[in-house]
């Protein structure tokens, strides 16, 4: 099948272009707003790290044409997927002027019947506005048919999410949508769900806030851990062993960030406002985790009294370790803090410094290390705040070698407190 994936060749469009071009599909990927990424993209240099992205593209280039030109991706098109990625104002609300600003350049080619596959996360309804949307735009000369599709890609495992979905989830109100997506997937070995266009788009978001909930839930666990003395890692495990439950998301830490969790559990909190439903159990998982930097904060000064003036290497500076995303990384809220206890900070992270360094206000008490090996040595307290696998490679050797007193807090159980005998090590709801 030929598909022309339009919004961007950033995350969600490129994986999605270089998953199905893996599938057998050819695959016409548009990015307009940037040529110097386009022409990057035919050399295999990524916008971004994403692990095995790179060696799948290599592998299946002769599936894909990357271009910036608009009417050659879309001009002739049958199956355009549409990976504009909206983005959330201060309020919550999702701003879809450059989606829709995009959904009006593309009618501008359109020559024929098309599917159009919704394939970001996108307010609830809509897969109807574009409906109507679109038909207007091209005066009603062509059928439009709208599916809503939403993506379950996560960072640092994306490639094998798209590759391995749980589930499809396909949102369409016409039997020849259903046969299309039904080929567009036929090489995938996953359950293909056919809903309505609104039920698809909010198994996105209720699926997104369900783990959040989850989150902020065993974040809240850890504190009643620290309160009686249990051991956080302990519950978890044994929480996770019902089946009912699970123990996925039951990790402990400094709460959630990225692109996908803190902007839709805004949205869906605004969404049931609007619609007079009050969801106290999302309200409560984004007030937890608000203050979990709060809690780990309180944690070193239990564990060190007052820590003015003391230096604090914060390691990891994405929100999620093996990527280069800030998106809300809780790396800054934790950074804030420490400043206004008067501490001294070196940060470090390998791939994320620079793009957090021009986002991050600058500070006389705020430096950044080129090493790990750096931050440890000039430190006087370590401070883990995302799972990066350079991070995960550490030894207890190494760790005493770097620093006058190990002492380490991790906020995102990074390492294994049992293979540290020389170190003093702390996690919120750990005894150790």
């Amino acid at each position: 099948m030929k598909i022309t994936i339009v919004g961007g060749m950033d995350f969600i469009g490129l994986v999605n272009a270089v998953g199905f071009a893996e599938k057998g599909h050819e695959v016409f990927a548009l990015d307009s707003s940037d040529k110097k990424k386009i022409a990057a993209l035919r050399k295999h240099e990524l916008p971004r790290n994403e692990p095995k992205l790179e060696e799948i593209l290599t592998r299946v280039e002769k599936n894909i044409r990357f271009t910036a030109e608009t009417r050659d991706a879309i001009y002739g098109a049958s199956v355009l997927m549409i990976c504009e990625e909206p983005k959330a104002k201060d309020n919550g609300e999702i701003d879809t002027i450059s989606f829709y600003q995009t959904l009006k350049e593309i009618c501008k080619y359109i020559v024929n019947d098309v599917i159009v596959i919704l394939r970001t996360t996108v307010p609830v309804g809509t897969n109807r506005e574009v409906q109507t949307f679109m038909s207007q735009m091209i005066g009603r000369k062509y059928k439009i048919d709208v599916v809503s599709n939403p993506e379950f890609l996560s960072q640092g495992t994306a490639m094998k999410d798209m590759l391995n979905p749980t589930r499809i989830v396909v949102g369409v109100s016409t039997k020849e949508a259903q046969m299309t997506m039904k080929e567009l997937y036929r090489g995938f070995e996953a359950p293909l769900l056919f809903v309505s266009p609104e039920s698809a788009e909010l198994i996105k978001y209720a699926s997104n806030c369900y783990l959040a909930v989850k989150l902020s839930y065993i974040n809240e666990i850890s504190d009643l851990c620290d309160a009686v003395n249990a051991d956080i890692q302990e519950v978890s495990f044994g929480i996770g062993l019902d089946p009912r439950i699970g123990n996925k998301y039951l990790s402990s830490g400094v709460g959630f960030g990225g692109p996908a969790l803190p902007q839709d559990t805004r949205a869906m909190d605004l969404l049931a406002t609007k619609n007079n439903v009050n969801l106290t159990i999302l309200k409560a998982a984004m007030e937890v985790n608000n203050n979990r930097s709060t809690a780990l904060i309180r944690k070193i000064k239990n564990v060190l009294g007052n820590i003015e003036g003391r230096r604090f290497a914060v390691l990891g500076l994405s929100y999620k370790g093996n990527t280069n995303d800030i998106s809300r990384s809780p790396a800054f809220r934790v950074i804030e803090d420490l400043l206004k206890e008067g501490c001294k900070v070196l940060a470090y992270d390998s791939v994320s410094t620079t793009a957090f360094r021009k986002k991050m206000k600058s500070d006389q008490h705020l430096n950044y290390a080129n090493t790990l090996e750096e931050a440890l040595r000039t430190c006087d307290f370590a401070i883990f705040l995302n799972e990066s696998e350079e991070f995960k490679k550490l030894t207890n050797e190494q760790i005493v070698e770097y620093m006058k007193r190990p002492i380490i807090f991790d906020g995102k159980a990074v390492l294994n407190p049992y293979q540290l005998p020389g170190v003093q090590y702390y996690a919120i709801g750990k005894k150790r």
